[in-house]
């Protein structure tokens, strides 16, 4: 048996591209999947992961009916023992290949007593041996080996028996990029190894030793580990509002609810004594009387935390509603403290003139939002997402859904639970002028431009988890954020990657809002350098500087002519040198972004924004 080892890994990362199924590479550079859910389990047996609590409404808008807990920690001692419970990985792929003569080595901890794969040595020249990158993927969400042996022999007439126990497949690379391997047994040879057809896999996934479901061979692909069609995350977020976010997290009733071991015990307490030795031990525990541990297990019993009237509504809704809600007697350990300062914002425009009172007029309401609470849950993956598609159109099978497709954490299907963190931060909102935004998306141009990215985006390949409406306003706010976020990145300090946005828009609602923002996985939160930025003061410096930088790119005239960009061209005057973030920071995959509806353009009779505010002021 090899060595354990433990490779610390970020939540968050849990969380997106190193999730459930996932190709990651350890701490020693080898690569290694990660295993389901159904393993996140302590030296018990028992779910080592953690209960989040107060997320009923996170839960009914995100539309999940299993609970959220949050990964297992652990963390490796100096006498290289782990304290904790650990997320198992497995070695894979598992086979290696020679560096010098090419020949492919499967099995190697049967093969030698060393407890480290790094001294394990070529049988054949004694050379040195190297991870192979080449797996077998399909578009159920299953991952396996390349079948070498099957595949070098595919259209051989020899018979030539598998045999795990020995070396005799050669992988070489030759013209043109390809792989050929070759048996040196029986000298059968497949001289384009990614061409081969395969229309089942050895295993569900590299920890589960079940034979995969017969596929098309359009439905699996060899690919390497690297790929991008191997692994799509799916994961899901919300905010924390009221009436969950005001619950005290400092009594003793809070304390009980969420030790879920105590209440365990003592709903296991057959007789009065045993029941009065738990409330015993807990009110040593917490340091209060045992009539306090009483009364609160009462409460627990008659459904604390009675938060009754939360509803299921509209996810962005309700967040957008919670926002503009003055809230008293907020106390600074709530999961959602804002401080608004629209009056303010409105007083200071009184003294302004000329570009700078346009911009105070597009900004309706302004709201610093000094602590929020996020959750992002993890809903599961898929693979071969764009080959899904053409082997459905081949097949004739248009109907199936995405969330068939989808494999759960636990890739069964059957848990309870879904992994989740939370994410602690502070952030800027804002909203615009409903008034002045209506006058300029009924603006023809304005209808015209927004709606061609609409076309293009309903004949596009991109799935999002929500429903989207490609609508001039969004757009526009959208492409705020992005320059927004660019100025904070000069302004406030924060790199770009640190910071996220949550548009608010409907068409429907009438919702125009941004939510600018940065969380951790720290209940201590953030610095409060956003916060100091969202004064009225400092907020009308940023918004100058980003209306200013949203006028030129040093890709012009390029970039604002441009027909299209990025994925199925759903960009137009927007590029890496103006608007475009790291891939962390956009909710939208760094698209439906134009400076056009910022700066305008003359020749198509769309506004600059600026001036637009201006004329409507003037009228």
């Amino acid at each position: 048996m090899h060595k354990q080892k433990c490779t610390p890994v970020r939540f968050s990362h849990l969380m997106s591209y190193s999730g459930v199924g996932s190709i990651a590479r350890d701490k020693d550079d080898f690569l290694v999947t990660v295993v389901d859910t159904r393993y996140w389990t302590d030296e018990h047996g028992c779910i080592a992961a953690e209960n989040i609590p107060y997320v009923e409404r996170v839960k009914l808008a995100l539309g999940l009916s299993q609970d959220l807990r949050k990964p297992p920690e652990a963390k490796e001692l100096e006498n290289g023992k782990i304290e904790g419970t650990y997320i198992p990985t497995v070695l894979f792929p598992s086979f290696f290949r020679c560096k010098k003569c090419r020949m492919l080595h499967q099995n190697l901890w049967n093969k030698t007593d060393q407890k480290s794969v790094e001294n394990v040595k070529c049988e054949h020249c004694n050379s040195r041996l190297e991870q192979l990158s080449w797996c077998a993927s399909s578009t159920k969400g299953e991952l396996a080996e390349v079948p070498w042996h099957y595949i070098c022999h595919q259209e051989s007439n020899f018979k030539c028996e598998v045999d795990y126990s020995n070396s005799y497949l050669k992988l070489t690379n030759v013209a043109n990029g390809k792989l050929q391997i070759e048996c040196t047994r029986c000298l059968s040879t497949n001289s384009d190894v990614r061409k081969s057809k395969l229309s089942r896999l050895n295993t569900v996934q590299p920890w589960i030793y079940e034979q995969g479901e017969q596929l098309t061979p359009q439905d699996i692909s060899i690919l390497e580990v690297n790929d991008p069609r191997i692994y799509s995350p799916s994961s899901m977020n919300a905010l924390v509002i009221p009436p969950e976010s005001r619950v005290d997290k400092s009594t003793v009733i809070n304390r009980l609810f969420n030790n879920s071991k105590f209440r365990h015990a003592f709903d296991n307490a057959r007789t009065s004594l045993k029941k009065k030795r738990v409330l015993k031990q807990a009110s040593t525990k917490y340091r209060c009387s045992v009539e306090d541990i009483s009364a609160a297990m009462s409460q627990i019993e008659d459904g604390y935390p009675f938060l009754t009237h939360i509803e299921s509504g509209d996810l962005y809704k309700d967040e957008y509603d919670a926002f503009l809600t003055v809230m008293d007697d907020v106390s600074d350990e709530e999961d959602f403290v804002t401080e608004h300062k629209t009056k303010d914002w409105k007083v200071l425009g009184e003294t302004l003139t000329g570009e700078l009172l346009a911009i105070n007029s597009l900004i309706d309401n302004l709201i610093i939002v000094k602590r929020l609470r996020e959750i992002q849950v993890f809903k599961g993956f898929s693979r071969l997402p764009n080959q899904r598609e053409n082997a459905k159109a081949a097949n004739g099978s248009e109907n199936e859904t995405d969330e068939q497709v989808l494999t759960a954490p636990d890739i069964v299907g059957e848990s309870d639970w879904l992994p989740a963190i939370e994410l602690f931060g502070e952030g800027l909102f804002f909203t615009l002028n409903e008034n002045l935004l209506s006058k300029w998306e009924s603006i023809p141009s304005v209808r015209k431009r927004a709606n061609e990215i609409e076309h293009r985006y309903e004949n596009a390949d991109i799935i999002f988890n929500f429903d989207l409406t490609v609508t001039p306003r969004f757009l526009l706010l959208h492409t705020i954020s992005h320059l927004l976020i660019r100025e904070l990145e000069s302004v406030a300090g924060y790199p770009a990657a640190s910071l996220k946005e949550r548009i608010y828009h409907s068409k429907d609602n009438k919702m125009a809002g941004i939510l600018i923002y940065t969380a951790v996985p720290d209940i201590a939160g953030t610095l409060g350098g956003i916060v100091e930025n969202g004064e009225p003061r400092e907020f009308l410096k940023l918004l100058s500087g980003t209306f200013k930088h949203a006028q030129w790119c040093s890709h012009d005239p390029v970039c604002t002519e441009h027909l299209g960009q990025g994925p199925s061209w759903l960009n137009r005057a927007a590029c890496h040198a103006c608007a475009l973030l790291p891939e962390t920071s956009c909710e939208f995959g760094n698209v439906f972004l134009d400076r056009v509806f910022i700066k305008g353009n003359d020749v198509l009779d769309i506004p600059n924004i600026i001036s637009f505010i201006n004329e409507v002021s003037d009228e």
